[in-house]
């Protein structure tokens, strides 16, 4: 679509701006102005929130490493069959979903 210099001054004439001259002949409309701003809705600042609490914590939780290592390494870990299963199931479930 083509702008014409008509429609150009057409609308410069029904906004009630006035055209001033600009270097090489250019024309620079002056009026009012808003100055540029971005705005995000209340969804993307919880996301941005909630990505930066994410990324503050350790990609591991050393304590709960720690504490199953000291169990295994005594033999008191048991996990039961059904909570394997459970844990592969819901895994593939969700690896299915993406």
């Amino acid at each position: 679509m083509r702008i014409s210099n008509e429609q150009i001054q057409q609308v410069i004439q029904t906004q009630g701006v006035k055209p001033k001259s600009g270097p090489a002949g250019a024309s620079r409309v002056e009026g009012p102005q808003a100055p540029d701003a971005a705005q995000f809705s209340l969804a993307s600042q919880d996301v941005t929130k909630a990505l930066g609490v994410i990324a503050k914590q350790p990609a591991l939780r050393v304590d709960r490493v720690e504490e199953l290592k000291a169990q295994i390494a005594a033999g008191a870990y048991q996990v039961s069959g059904q909570d394997i299963a459970r844990s592969i199931l819901s895994r593939n479930m969700a690896n299915d979903l993406q």
